[in-house]
């Protein structure tokens, strides 16, 4: 399946410092004129609240040498999230866990802990997670309520079946910790084939997907269409 949505995460050089994106005045400013309130940020916003270094909304250098390094790394602060522009946002893109981590640890290493050190990872992804947690609690806080989650990097291709599933299986259990807020999250069409797999999800047909979304009340998961859809399509939700 071709994601569309990847042309809204990859801004260029010139529309940054048109912008100038890297203040939050910028931010904003792209949203209103160019996104309609879809804010085009990946899990740099986590990176950067905990302190990693990126440039034209990429992560800069990884910022890790190995993943002991990155456990003794300091814990998300709040005050590092630039909470008036994100809140400013109609829907805010993140990145997934195992995408997030590669973003501190070059993904090598982490795919060799998946076969040798299993349980020095999964420090690693409770790390990620509890910050990962943190970061949406705070946005919605804030008001920031509609969310849409991808893992681009937590493919079968790369991970195997085996390893992908133990992906998504964490993804289920970081959800079921989310399920207090009040947040719509849609999962990217890639990720929620798998979702569906090990999970009871109910379905409707609708006239607008996206119309269907952005209605949505209380903390709801939903998938089976891509975000930018604003046409008839089979709505999955749980």
């Amino acid at each position: 399946m071709k994601c569309i949505r990847q042309n809204d995460l990859e801004i260029s050089k010139e529309i940054m410092d048109r912008y100038n994106l890297e203040t939050p005045e910028g931010r904003l400013d792209y949203i209103l004129k160019e996104k309609e309130g879809f804010f085009p940020l990946f899990s740099n916003a986590v990176f950067r609240a905990m302190e990693g270094v990126t440039e034209y909304n990429k992560v800069k250098e990884i910022m890790c040498s190995d993943i002991d390094e990155f456990l003794n790394v300091e814990d998300l602060k709040k005050e590092n999230i630039d909470v008036e522009s994100l809140s400013s946002a109609k829907l805010y893109s993140l990145d997934g866990i195992f995408t997030t981590l590669i973003s501190f640890v070059e993904m090598s290493k982490v795919l060799r802990l998946m076969r040798k050190d299993v349980d020095k990872l999964e420090k690693a992804f409770e790390k990620i997670e509890r910050n990962f947690i943190l970061f949406l609690e705070t946005l919605n806080l804030n008001g920031v309520r509609h969310f849409s989650y991808a893992d681009p990097s937590a493919m079968p291709e790369i991970l195997g079946k085996h390893h992908e599933k133990w992906i998504v299986e964490r993804f289920v259990n970081v959800l079921a910790k989310l399920s207090h807020l009040d947040i719509v999250i849609h999962i990217c069409p890639v990720l929620f084939k798998n979702l569906k797999e090990i999970m009871d999800i109910k379905n409707k047909k609708v006239k607008c997907y996206q119309d269907e979304f952005f209605n949505e009340e209380g903390f709801k998961v939903v998938g089976g269409s891509c975000i930018k859809n604003k046409n008839e399509a089979v709505y999955f939700y749980f």
